[in-house]
């Protein structure tokens, strides 16, 4: 009999090492890396509960560390919180083709993991860039059929990736890292709802599917066996999403070839993956026409139909919550016209008359002829002129440089100090020769106290 998917997957994961991977690939992760821990740093002025939860239901024993004030917890605990706290911003990177957060489910259970094993730089670099294949793979092929169904992509598949993290760094072989992707199946859930009402449990959502993948591949390591045809079988995971099973076709098709972690954006601006384009060139067109509030008389925003019509995207108001603030277009087309810039303060100005006012002349436009990621942006002023302009590729892929600038940038939001910036820069470039994860540790905690330095094997 043939392997199954999960099979197939998890003797991949066994099987690849750092130097099976490209180092196009490597770099690619790198600068998702030094996003992600970055808005980790950023992530404590607005995450609230993620920290709490963790402390009362998982403090002991003490395993691995917990980002938010660099206390111990027990493994999974610490799971939970990080990646909740990677995603509070919503700045997190993303992979358009799952329409998931892979980061914020990988990197978490990954560091834990390899802080409590033991692991060095290079397995910890190693299992991060597995779980965002793992993550991408399972869910681009149904992304666009579950997220209408009422599920959100990035905690129904957050989960599988992890897993996949956490049994590369447990050192389980290929039958056992398809036993834990099959309990991160029977784990895997997350409705859109969240975004209907604008709730405030989407950080959390992440955490729960960062620690799920985590339990799944503890199971797995003491035992515990899965059935093998979790996904594509007949009363699999596919079928229960989707009513078929034909998605499972091609998950495994140009395995070790075409990389998901190279398809990965990073969000220059706190706010929804789909609006990173948009904003942009609203900020860049006002500034450029010296746009006011009281000269508009209409924003047309035009969308891919998925995204125009994802949850929470066209959303004209009133506003009380984050949640609705950083996903509706017509917000974050107003604060970008108004303030030529968007940062996490705006996005809290939730009774702003003038915000409030500008939103409601945003129109939301699905059109067929635009892809994933891109937009049309078209503007008429109250002096009769039509002024628009358009991305016809995501944006969101700097180079490892690039993304260290935009790091120093915002230092003044990550409550550490330039040396440590510094520090937490050099680490991850150099992350392949750590003899372990305790440097890059010493600069995301708060107690940091002057710099850690680079070690190597």
């Amino acid at each position: 009999m043939s392997a199954t998917v999960t099979e197939q997957l998890g003797a991949f994961v066994a099987e690849t090492n750092l130097a099976n991977i490209p180092p196009a690939v490597i770099g690619r992760a790198k600068v998702s890396l030094l996003h992600d821990f970055t808005m980790t740093l950023a992530g404590r002025r607005v995450e609230t509960i993620g920290h709490i939860i963790a402390r009362r239901l998982w403090s002991a024993p003490p395993q691995a560390t917990m980002l938010w004030d660099g206390s111990k917890i027990a493994l999974e605990g610490a799971v939970f919180a990080n990646a909740a706290l990677m995603h509070a911003r919503s700045q997190d990177d993303t992979h358009p083709g799952s329409t998931s957060h892979p980061g914020a489910a990988t990197i978490p259970a990954a560091l834990a993991v390899a802080e409590a094993r033991g692991r060095t730089g290079a397995e910890f670099l190693t299992a991060c860039i597995l779980g965002y294949e793992i993550i991408g793979r399972v869910g681009r092929p149904v992304a666009g059929v579950v997220t209408p169904r009422g599920y959100r992509p990035a905690m129904l598949f957050g989960g599988f990736g992890a897993a996949a993290a956490a049994a590369k760094l447990l050192g389980l072989d290929g039958r056992t890292i398809a036993d834990a992707l099959g309990f991160a199946a029977h784990l895997a859930g997350g409705l859109g709802q969240v975004w209907h009402e604008g709730s405030p449990e989407w950080p959390l959502q992440l955490g729960f599917a960062a620690r799920n993948g985590v339990t799944a591949a503890l199971a797995a390591e003491l035992g515990a066996g899965a059935a093998h045809q979790i996904l594509e079988g007949p009363m699999g995971f596919y079928k229960a999403l989707t009513g078929s099973t034909d998605a499972a076709r091609s998950i495994t098709d140009r395995l070790g070839e075409d990389w998901q972690i190279a398809e990965a954006t990073i969000k220059p601006y706190p706010v929804c993956a789909i609006l990173q384009g948009p904003v942009g060139i609203m900020i860049a067109l006002a500034q450029e026409h010296r746009l006011t509030p009281d000269g508009i008389e209409e924003i047309r925003l035009e969308l891919n139909p998925f995204e125009a019509n994802y949850p929470g995207t066209d959303n004209a108001g009133p506003y009380d919550t984050h949640t609705a603030t950083s996903m509706s277009g017509q917000f974050c087309m107003a604060l970008a016209l108004l303030d030529r810039h968007v940062a996490i303060d705006g996005m809290l100005r939730f009774d702003n008359p003038t915000v409030t006012r500008l939103a409601r002349r945003v129109r939301i436009v699905p059109d067929e002829t635009i892809a994933i990621r891109s937009c049309r942006l078209k503007i008429r002023t109250t002096d009769g002129r039509m002024i628009s302009s358009e991305v016809g590729a995501p944006v969101g892929r700097p180079t490892f440089d690039e993304q260290a600038a935009l790091v120093r940038a915002l230092q003044p939001e990550l409550a550490v100090g330039t040396d440590t910036v510094e520090q937490f820069i050099a680490i991850i470039a150099a992350l392949e020769s750590q003899a372990n994860v305790a440097p890059l540790l010493s600069c995301l905690v708060p107690s940091h106290n002057g710099g850690a330095t680079l070690s190597s094997k």
